[in-house]
Formats: C-alpha cells, structure tokens, sequence
C-alpha cells in the first residue's frame, strides 16, 4: 500500500510540474525577475532618427515566459507608438496583448487601439483589424519567429 502511495505521488508530483502558468503567475515572474535579458536602439530613415524600439525577455526555469516589444515611429503630422506583450507556457505563446497608439502632433489628438490575441488567433493566418489599416499580423509573425529563432539557437 505504501508503493501504491508513493507511486501515485510521485506521478502526480512530475505532471504538475509540466502544467502551464497562467497569466497571473507570468506577471508575478515579471515583476519580481532578475532573469531578464533588455535591448534597444533607434530607428533611422535617410540617416535621420525617425524612432525607436525596445523589447524584454523574462525567463523562469530557463524558459521564455513573458516579452514586450515596444516600437515608435515619428513624422511631420503624427506620432505611432506599437506595444506587444507576450506571454509564454512551456516555449509557446498563449496571449498577446497589442496596443497602439496613434497622436496627431498638432493637435495632440490621440486615437488607441488595443486587442488581446489567444492561443488560436495567435496562429491565426487572419489580419488582425484594426482602425489605422496596420498590418499587424506581419509585425506579429515577425516577432514570434524571432523569439523561436533565438530559442533554437540556445
């Protein structure tokens, strides 16, 4: 009786150790991480500075679990800040918030926009909506194959 129990112990113990984190538990990690890995830098047109990126990477038991991507773009009539929170479980992304926001410079109107993917429309072949007519899905892609590229490469 005491294998059995230890047994069934042990089982249970090693398949709770696979499960997933929630959303929850990813920004406890995030607030309180010091495994993080933080780049920037500036975006330049004709060699003039016209905006800037950053990204986070937070990692827990050597595993992704949460990034941000922020990027801003700037012209004559308007500013165009991109944010991307991402989430991970065991490598693979299970939510991803978007947020935009869109400010005409003269008249410091701003116009936002922000949408929460999950794990199907993450790997969703569909554009994702949205009021400024951005093709987001290609931004998206983008940046989860960078995140898979730099996870094989470790």
């Amino acid at each position: 009786m005491k294998k059995l129990f230890l047994l069934l112990l042990i089982t249970t113990f090693c398949f709770s150790q696979e499960k997933g984190l929630t959303v929850s538990q990813i920004d406890s990690i995030a607030k309180t991480s010091k495994n993080k890995i933080q780049s920037s830098g500036v975006i330049k047109k004709n060699k003039k500075t016209i905006g800037g990126f950053n990204s986070t990477e937070i990692f827990s038991n050597d595993k992704l679990v949460y990034s941000t991507y922020e990027e801003n773009y700037n012209d004559k009539k308007r500013k165009l800040n991109y944010f991307f929170e991402f989430y991970f479980s065991n490598d693979n992304p299970v939510l991803t918030n978007i947020y935009i926001i869109k400010t005409d410079i003269k008249t410091k109107i701003e116009e936002r926009f922000e949408t929460n993917l999950n794990e199907n429309k993450i790997h969703s072949f569909k554009e994702i909506e949205n009021p400024f007519s951005i093709k987001l899905r290609n931004k998206l892609n983008s940046l989860l194959i960078d995140y898979l590229n730099n996870k094989n490469t470790e």
